[in-house]
C-alpha cells in the first residue's frame, strides 16, 4: 500500500501556518510532549467539545506531561489531516475519512445493529484489520473510535419513498460505504469535503448531501437544504488516530493513560452526547425549516433493503463468511 511522502504531497497554507503556530514556546518545560490535533469541523461539534475536555483530562492526569493543541476547523479537510499527520504536520486526526476499504464501508446504512453493536465489531477482527492498514498507510495507530450518531440524507426536495432519490446528485463524503449505499438508491454520489458542503448546496452543485446529523446542524446546512430524512443512513464513526511518531515519543504511562482516558470519556462524551443530540438536532432542523421539513420513511423496508450491499462488500473486504461473523457479534 503507497505510503504519504512529503514528495506526492501538497499541503495548504494553512496546515504550514498551524505548524509554526504550535511550535513550543522558550518557557516550557522540556519534559512536557506538545501533541497538534486537527479535526475538520468547527468547535461547536460534539467531535472537538469532546476532544477539548480529552485534552484537559490528559494534561491532569499526565500531571501537564502531555498537552494537546486544539485545531478545529482550521487546517483543511480531512484529506489533508490525515495525510498532514502521516507527514509530521499534526499529531492526532480525529475524523471519518481514512481512505482504507477497511474503514469505508463499516458506513453503509444499517451495516450495524446500533451504536454498541459497532463498537464489538470495532473492537473485533474488522478493527483489527482495519488498524493493521491504517499503520501501513499512514504510519498511525487507532486510539479509539467516537461514535457521534447516525449520519443522515438531507435533500432539497421532499422525499416519500426510496425510489425519490433516484437522478438526485446527493453529496457524500470521499468514503465508499456512503458512495455506494447513495448509488445503491439510484442517485449520483458527489464526494464533496466537508468544508465545502454549504457552498455545494447553495450553488446548487448537488441535491442533498449524507454527513453526520450533529456537524450538519453545527454547520447550519439546514438554511440551504430543507428536508431532512430522519432514517439512520449509516454510524458516525469518528476515528481518533495518532502518528506513531508522537506514539513512541509517549512512555508506557502516558500511552495507557491517553487510551483509557478516550475509552472511559467515550461512552458519555461521544457516544451518548451524540445519540442524546439526534432529537434535540432534529427539532433544530423543523423549527429552522418548518414541520414538514423532517420526513421519516418506512423503516423496516428502507432497512433491509441494504443487506445485500452490506453482505457484498463485507464478504470482499474481510473475507468470505465475513458478514454472518460482523452479524453475529
Amino acid at each position: 500500500m503507497t505510503r504519504i511522502t512529503r514528495r506526492t504531497f501538497a499541503i495548504g497554507a494553512g496546515l504550514a501556518a498551524a505548524s509554526t503556530l504550535a511550535a513550543p514556546l522558550p518557557l516550557r518545560a522540556q519534559s512536557r510532549i506538545e501533541l497538534k490535533y486537527g479535526n475538520a469541523g468547527n468547535a461547536q461539534t460534539l467531535s472537538n467539545q469532546f476532544n477539548a475536555k480529552l485534552a484537559e483530562t490528559i494534561a491532569q492526569r499526565t500531571n501537564n506531561g502531555v498537552g494537546i493543541q486544539i485545531f478545529a476547523g482550521t487546517l483543511g479537510n480531512e484529506q489533508r489531516l490525515v495525510e498532514g499527520m502521516a507527514l509530521g504536520l499534526i499529531d492526532i486526526y480525529n475524523g471519518a475519512y481514512t481512505g482504507t476499504r477497511e474503514f469505508d464501508i463499516l458506513y453503509s446504512p444499517y451495516f450495524f445493529k446500533d451504536g454498541e453493536h459497532a463498537k464489538r465489531v470495532i473492537k473485533g477482527f474488522a478493527g483489527e484489520r482495519a488498524q493493521q492498514v491504517l499503520e501501513q498507510k499512514y504510519q498511525a495507530r487507532m486510539i479509539g473510535a467516537g461514535r457521534l450518531g447516525p449520519y443522515i440524507i438531507a435533500t432539497k426536495r421532499p422525499v416519500a419513498s426510496a425510489a425519490d432519490f433516484r437522478g438526485m446528485k446527493i453529496r457524500t463524503p470521499q468514503i465508499e460505504g456512503c458512495i455506494e449505499a447513495v448509488k445503491h438508491l439510484g442517485a449520483a454520489p458527489t464526494p464533496i469535503a466537508f468544508t465545502d458542503i454549504y457552498l455545494a448546496l447553495q450553488n446548487g452543485t448537488v441535491d442533498g448531501f449524507v454527513s453526520a446529523l450533529n456537524v450538519s446542524v453545527a454547520g447550519k446546512f439546514y438554511e440551504v437544504c430543507k428536508y431532512l430524512v430522519t432514517n439512520p443512513f449509516g454510524e458516525a464513526l469518528d476515528k481518533q488516530l495518532i502518528a506513531t511518531r508522537a506514539w513512541n515519543r509517549l512512555s508506557p504511562q502516558q500511552r495507557e493513560t491517553i487510551v483509557s482516558s478516550f475509552d472511559e470519556l467515550e461512552a458519555i462524551d461521544y457516544f451518548k452526547a451524540g445519540v442524546d443530540a439526534v432529537a434535540r438536532d432534529t427539532e433544530t432542523w423543523r423549527r429552522m425549516n418548518g414541520a414538514d421539513s423532517t420526513i421519516t420513511l418506512p423503516a423496516a423496508e428502507f432497512a433491509k433493503s441494504f443487506e445485500p450491499l452490506n453482505s457484498r462488500m463485507a464478504n470482499e473486504v474481510f473475507g468470505a463468511g465475513a458478514w454472518d461473523r460482523i452479524q453475529a457479534a
